[in-house]
């Protein structure tokens, strides 16, 4: 990500966390409360540091910062990424309201909500009966 989209995502309410081993940030996740949700935005951790916990240890982190209901967007293509929510709770919302959903909580054009999933927390389903 540039400096200049990451001062755009700032500006845009997104707050970001990092994780640091021996001074050196190897992991970044964001967050974004938009109207009743928190979406989870820009997941990263250096491709050395992965499977050690760190990606998990953000997202716990930033679900217990949260009251909301908790809702990703990632590529469909992403198995990686879906896997990962996945282990840690969250559920691909059916295609119908998923484009809803990136309609009304994000602001990402036609082509990426076609090949995009949401991912949503149980908070979430819970109260929209999704799970």
């Amino acid at each position: 990500m540039s400096k200049n989209v990451l001062h755009h995502e700032i500006d845009d309410g997104v707050a970001f966390w990092g994780y640091e081993e021996n001074g050196k940030l190897v992991g970044v996740m964001g967050f974004q409360q938009v109207q009743d949700v928190t979406l989870i935005r820009h997941a990263y951790v250096a491709t050395s540091s992965q499977r050690r916990g760190i990606g998990a240890h953000l997202l716990s982190h930033l679900q217990n910062l949260t009251p909301s209901p908790v809702l990703i967007g990632t590529w469909s293509d992403a198995i990686w990424a879906i896997r990962f929510y996945e282990k840690h709770g969250f559920q691909i919302v059916r295609p119908p309201l998923k484009d809803h959903l990136l309609r009304g909580y994000w602001t990402v054009p036609e082509r990426q909500i076609e090949v995009s999933v949401v991912l949503a927390d149980p908070r979430w389903r819970e109260l929209h009966g999704e799970g």
